[in-house]
């Protein structure tokens, strides 16, 4: 079930006794937003990082978890921090030994070419947590249902478009 937080919806929740994992709604920006985090009871996030999944990249990548396929898949973003500096995202996400690993990196941000932008240095944050797989397959259909409920939606308001390929 999702959830609204202060400014997106968040469409799938994941918790241990030291991490969190949120996928909330970016959907106006054609991506998911996966923001995660590690806490000790009591004291708060001890860090955090995040970054955003293409659409067409999570149809594919929460397909295959759905249905507990093996994963291998890495995705590198960038953009500009809240100080207006460059930062790297990476995501990871990996089946290993019965489980799927989530992993998602912050850090320092260099430009190579106008739009992309690489790894500058050791990551600032960097967060990792394993979902068994039928956890995992859980947050792929509630993640999958949710953007099928957004095309319904965009075809009823006449702004749907299908995969642009990127």
């Amino acid at each position: 079930m999702s959830t609204m937080t202060a400014d997106r919806v968040r469409i799938f929740s994941y918790l241990t006794r030291t991490r969190f994992l949120h996928i909330e709604d970016s959907l106006d920006m054609r991506k998911l937003r996966i923001f995660m985090g590690s806490f000790q009871k009591g004291q708060g996030a001890s860090s955090t990082a995040y970054t955003f999944l293409d659409l067409d990249d999570a149809r594919v990548v929460l397909g295959d978890m759905a249905w507990g396929k093996p994963l291998d898949f890495m995705d590198y973003k960038g953009g500009k921090d809240a100080r207006r500096a460059l930062i790297a995202r990476l995501l990871k996400i990996q089946s290993k030994e019965n489980r799927v690993w989530i992993q998602v990196s912050n850090g320092p941000g260099r430009e190579i070419e106008p739009g992309m932008i690489k790894p500058n240095g050791d990551p600032s944050a960097e967060i990792s947590i394993p979902l068994e797989v039928f956890d995992a397959r859980k947050m792929a259909h509630a993640c999958l249902a949710y953007i099928s409920a957004w095309d319904v939606a965009q075809m009823i308001g006449g702004k749907w478009v299908m995969g642009n390929g990127d």
